[in-house]
């Protein structure tokens, strides 16, 4: 018998938010999920389509995962501001 995924196991494999699994569900772009009143994916057919975007020039990055590394950038670029302001009074 085949691995079943759960939904909680396919947004952590994937990396992204329900939102964005529902956006490539609605779409068509995702794999169809297996079995009745639960989603539950096959392992196989995830790793066979994970495989298949990283080979594809399609860029899944969803809206929630760029602000998120935008907001990382900006924290960093404050946290190296004020490493700098720090050096720069010590002078």
């Amino acid at each position: 018998m085949k691995k079943l995924l759960t939904l909680k196991d396919v947004l952590a494999i994937c990396h992204v938010e329900y939102g964005t699994l529902y956006r490539w569900r609605k779409n068509g772009t995702f794999p169809d999920s297996v079995g009745v009143g639960k989603l539950l994916w096959r392992e196989d057919q995830l790793i066979e389509w994970m495989n298949r975007q990283s080979t594809s020039t399609v860029n899944v990055t969803s809206a929630t995962q760029r602000k998120r590394k935008e907001k990382a950038f900006d924290q960093r670029q404050e946290a190296a501001a004020k490493v700098l302001q720090k050096h720069a009074d010590n002078r």
